[in-house]
Formats: C-alpha cells, sequence, structure tokens
C-alpha cells in the first residue's frame, strides 16, 4: 500500500509539475482522438411565416405626435424636408407607420448630437437597434432584418442618453440573417496545445452553432443561489454557468470577508456536466483597488511596454521593476496575472474547460482596464493571452472576446469567440439579430458569436424566426433572475411562463442535454 501510495504521489506531483509550466515541451492532442463536429446532428429549425410585399417609406421625424421632451427644428439646411426632431427626453418622441405585411425589414435612422450618445429604437416596445451619435453631421445607422408585423406600428425610444437629433426613418424590404454566417467558423482553437476535453467541448460548440442556443446563467459568487432556483423552479439546469474571479485579485482588501470560492463551485459544476464560463472583475493592480475606473487612479497606459514582459520569468520580470526599466503599473499587472493563472491551473488540473471571458465590457470605459483606449487594451489582451497561454502554458481555456466594439479586436489569433452584452427592457425577448448579424463583420475570420449577459431570456420562437442563433445566452445574476437573493424565481425581467417556454424548447440545450466530453 505504501508503495502504491509513494507512486502515486509522484505521478500526482509529476502532472501537477507539468501542469504548471515546468515541462520543456507540451503533448499535441493527436487530431484523431478530438470528436469531430460531425458527430453531432441537429436538425435546423426554420420559420416558415413570412410573406413577400414590396414597400418602401420615409417617416419624417418632425410629422409625429410627439411630447413636450421633443422640438421641431429647422437650422440644418441639410434635414429631410427642412425640419428635424431635436430630442431632449425620449419619453416624447413617438412616430406610427402602418406594415403592410409579416416579414423582414431594414430599418434605417438618420441621426446626429453634439457629443457621444447612445440609444435605442423600439417598436412597438421591443427594442429593433441602437443608435450610436457623435459630434458632427448626420449619420446613418441600419438595421436590416427587423421581423415587422402586419398593421399599425409605434416607434419609441427606449432607454439611452437623450439629447439628441433625428432627421428621419426610412422602412424597407430586407433580409433575415442568412446561413452562410454560421459556415466557415475557425475549425481549430487559438491554442494549439489546447487539451482534448477543451478540444472536444469547441468541435460540439461548432456544431451546435446555427441550430441551438444554449441556456446560461450568470451567478452570485460563492454560492449556488441562481441555479439552485432555476432547477427548483424549472426542473433543470442551465447548459452554461459564469463565475468570476472577481475576489481573487491580490489588491481585493476584504478577503476575510468575502474569500474567493467559486473555483470550488466551477469544479462541482463541471463535474455535474455544465459548461464553465470565467469572468473577471479585476481590482485594480495597484492605486485604489477598484475595477471601475472612477474609483481608481490606476491607468492601463502606464503599463504598456515594448518589453516582452508575457514570456519573462518572474524574477526577470522583478529586477526590470527594481532597475526602474518598467512600471510598477506593468510589474504588478503581470504578478496578478500570474496569481490568476493558479487558480486556473487548479481548474485545469481537475479537468474543468474554462470559457474565459476576461477584460469584458472594455470600449464602454466604465472599467479601468477599457479607459486608455483600444491600444492599450488590446496590449493587455495580448499580453494577458501569451502569459497564460505560452508562459503558464494553460490549455484548458476557451478565449471569449467581449470588448463590445469593434476596434478593440486583439487579432484572430488571441480570440476563440466574440461576444456581446445586451440589455433590453423587462420582459422584452427579442434575440436582437441586427446585432448579430453586425458582430458577424467584426472578426477578421469567421467566429463564433455569443451574448454573454443579457436582462431577459430570449423567446426560442424568435430565435428561429429571426435566424438568430447565438451559441449561448447568460442572464446576470441577482434581481434579474431571483427574489431578493433567494432561490425563488423571479418575473420582474422574464416572466416564468417565458422561462418555462425556453427551458423546455427543442431550439435550447440545457445541462441535461450536453454529451459527455
Amino acid at each position: 500500500m505504501k508503495l502504491e501510495k509513494g507512486i502515486a504521489l509522484f505521478l500526482s506531483a509529476a502532472m501537477f509539475l507539468t501542469g504548471c509550466g515546468f515541462s520543456s515541451k507540451r503533448a499535441l492532442v493527436d487530431p484523431k482522438d478530438v470528436t469531430p463536429m460531425e458527430s453531432y446532428e441537429f436538425e435546423k429549425l426554420t420559420f416558415d411565416g413570412l410573406e413577400e410585399t414590396d414597400f418602401h417609406t420615409v417617416l419624417e421625424a418632425e410629422d409625429g405626435s410627439h411630447g413636450s421632451g421633443v422640438n421641431i427644428k429647422s437650422d440644418k439646411k441639410d434635414s429631410s424636408g427642412g425640419k428635424y426632431a431635436d430630442i431632449s427626453d425620449n419619453n416624447g418622441f413617438k412616430l406610427t407607420v402602418d406594415i403592410p405585411s409579416d416579414q423582414f425589414y431594414k430599418i434605417t435612422v438618420r441621426h446626429c448630437a453634439g457629443s457621444h450618445k447612445e440609444n435605442e429604437i423600439l417598436f412597438n416596445g421591443a427594442k429593433v437597434m441602437t443608435v450610436y451619435s457623435e459630434e458632427g453631421d448626420w449619420v446613418e445607422t441600419e438595421a436590416d432584418g427587423v421581423f415587422l408585423k402586419k398593421g399599425k406600428n409605434t416607434i419609441t425610444l427606449g432607454s439611452g442618453w437623450s439629447w439628441f437629433a433625428i432627421d428621419k426613418i426610412e422602412i424597407e424590404n430586407g433580409e433575415s440573417i442568412d446561413d452562410s454566417l454560421y459556415t466557415g467558423m475557425s475549425e481549430t482553437l487559438s491554442n494549439k496545445y489546447a487539451n482534448l476535453k477543451t478540444q472536444n467541448i469547441y468541435q460540439y460548440l461548432r456544431a451546435i452553432y446555427g441550430k441551438r442556443t444554449l441556456a446560461g446563467q450568470c451567478t452570485d459568487y460563492g454560492n449556488n443561489t441562481e441555479t439552485d432556483a432555476l432547477y427548483k423552479g424549472l426542473g433543470k439546469y442551465p447548459a452554461v454557468r459564469t463565475f468570476d474571479f472577481i475576489f481573487d485579485s491580490p489588491s481585493y482588501p476584504y478577503k476575510n470577508d468575502r474569500p474567493a470560492k467559486d473555483y470550488d463551485l466551477a469544479i462541482e459544476w463541471s463535474k455535474m456536466g455544465g459548461l464553465v464560463v470565467y469572468d473577471w472583475h479585476w481590482h485594480a493592480p495597484c492605486k485604489e483597488p477598484d475595477f471601475y475606473s472612477e474609483k481608481t487612479s490606476f491607468k492601463l497606459s502606464k503599463a504598456v511596454t515594448k518589453q516582452d514582459v508575457a514570456h519573462m520569468k518572474v524574477k526577470e520580470l522583478r529586477d526590470l521593476y527594481q532597475s526602474g526599466k518598467i512600471s510598477e503599473e506593468t510589474y504588478k499587472t503581470v504578478s496578478d496575472i500570474d496569481v490568476i493563472a493558479k487558480y486556473l491551473q487548479k481548474l485545469e488540473d481537475n479537468y474543468v474547460t474554462v470559457l474565459f471571458r476576461p477584460l469584458h465590457e472594455a470600449s464602454g470605459g466604465w472599467f479601468w482596464w477599457g479607459a486608455s483606449g483600444p491600444d492599450a487594451y488590446k496590449w493587455l489582451w495580448r499580453t494577458m493571452y501569451q502569459r497564460l497561454t505560452d508562459y503558464h502554458k494553460l490549455d484548458n481555456l476557451i478565449w471569449v472576446w467581449n470588448a463590445q466594439d469593434e476596434d478593440w479586436y486583439p487579432g484572430d489569433e488571441y480570440c476563440d469567440i466574440a461576444a456581446i452584452d445586451i440589455y433590453g427592457a423587462a420582459h422584452d425577448y427579442g434575440v436582437s439579430p441586427s446585432t448579430f448579424a453586425d458582430m458577424s463583420t467584426w472578426t477578421d475570420k469567421e467566429k463564433m458569436i455569443t451574448m454573454s449577459e443579457c436582462a431577459t431570456m430570449p423567446d426560442p420562437d424568435l430565435i428561429v424566426r429571426d435566424n438568430a442563433y447565438w451559441l449561448w445566452f447568460a442572464v446576470w445574476n441577482w434581481d434579474y433572475i431571483v427574489k431578493n437573493g433567494t432561490t425563488e424565481l423571479s418575473d420582474a425581467y422574464t416572466e416564468l411562463d417565458m422561462m418555462k417556454k425556453v427551458y423546455d424548447s427543442e431550439v435550447i440545450i440545457t445541462l441535461d442535454e450536453l454529451p459527455e466530453f
């Protein structure tokens, strides 16, 4: 028994050292061992309720039945019809249009603003697009593949910043998302050394893409509140669960109050057969420890360096820092990544594949990793990728990029899946097909696209109708899904009947339907 135990300990230590990057070589997985995507068969579901009617109309913004928050002006000589609607309160804007048939349309909005503004366009209370206005002349934003129903349609504005102008809204025949958007996906992961389970999961994702959508749920840190509530209320678990390294940053000041423990739950979730997504609300490596840019003086721009810090040993980094050749920001940024690498290694040692989604929502600027602009962000993303993949030799990661803007894309060799976060109004179950189609152009090569955060579950009927098969959706946690932290489902955002419809739908894959990887 002692001999057997000693051999087991030796093998365990050898595996640990190999996984932690101490080995000089990494073995490539034999392609013959990877389950090919063709082994998973899913029938494409289609929508057959379309009508075909030629239609084209231009709605002048000044012609609506507007409230006090809309002023009709004529001081812009190039405005259509000589007038436009100047909007200070979104609740005051309203247009109506008679639609001749149930079909897909293209909607074009001509707008402008005095500075950056973001505003939602709604048809019958459901968001169909977001217009982004910058300081300057009129610009046009298009949304194709918008399904409108026959009869009177009311156009209003949803949440946004107001203080912008609309000149006109054009509606004409459009086209739904073409199936070609689901072909040509990258056949392999960006990391050629990815382990067998990770490659099997990726091939499964490729197989379902364009045919099914995975149910996902973001969860409170360190507990099972949301997933327990879903199982209690619906009898099923989501296929995808999102965890977070929020309390694992070395600078996090309250470790005794909220000890890091998500990775234990992630291991258990993986053993149950679920797919693991990991975010990182990264407390700034130095200065004030917060992830919101307005709450820390940490500047990512001060960390950017031409030194190849991603591949340096810890001692080399420390020597450069102590000699003043790299900044404190650089040194502690890489040091923080090294700490997270230990948790990711623990997950790999426990056979957990991680759909890794760091540095999310960067283009918004509210997180410090986005506050210094796209160039600094791309430096950080590439540095993190190389540090974890090349230096630490982590082979259990599928990289999910979620900066929310194509100008922030770090490159195909550093990304496997593209993601966006969409927060619509409560009880709006639309699937944002125009956003889906637009995102397909953001990457150089075709990448699968996912809705990594959302307020409501998407209606599976609309996924089929609009041909917008997000790889997965993940409803945000807390009151977006449960009542006051209990394990009781809340209908504040998604009504209970819709939850049941989603989790029982043939379109949606839940945990019990996942294969063994």
